[in-house]
């Protein structure tokens, strides 16, 4: 097993507990997890979301810290879509809560637009994304009668 390996599984046993509300107590490590990957599922088995970062470190209970977050949103059914996809430099993700932010930058792609800012929050459950500063957003598609 790798020297990571041991890490990987702490983070993700980590990440479960919150889930089935039983932490009696908290765990926690100093050194980083390097090439982090947490996926979260549907009820139904399909993916949610899938964290992924250069590094990430356990704050508590439900926050982990990840350097060079890409978040990437799948349709969470069948056809097992990429629907959005957020890269930011710097982020905390409550994966029990399914949230993530931070105060660095944020950049979004998605079929329908991109987005760019700073100071951004996502929430899965509610499929909402909100940037509070130097937010600039390109749509990719036909705005008819947007002046009329």
């Amino acid at each position: 097993m790798s020297p990571v390996a041991p890490k990987l599984l702490l983070a993700c046993a980590l990440a479960a507990v919150p889930a089935f509300g039983q932490s009696s107590a908290g765990i926690s490590s100093q050194e980083p997890v390097l090439n982090f990957r947490l996926p979260a599922y549907t009820p139904e088995g399909f993916h949610a979301w899938l964290v992924r970062g250069s590094e990430a470190r356990v704050l508590g209970p439900n926050e982990i810290e990840v350097k060079e977050l890409t978040l990437t949103v799948f349709s969470g059914d069948a056809h097992d879509r990429t629907e959005t996809v957020i890269l930011s430099p710097a982020a905390k993700v409550a994966p029990a809560d399914r949230v993530a932010g931070g105060a660095s930058t944020i950049r979004i792609i998605n079929d329908s637009f991109e987005a760019t800012g700073t100071g951004w929050h996502y929430d899965y459950r509610e499929k909402k994304v909100s940037i509070a500063q130097h937010v600039r957003v390109v749509v990719h598609g036909e705005l008819k009668d947007l002046l009329k």
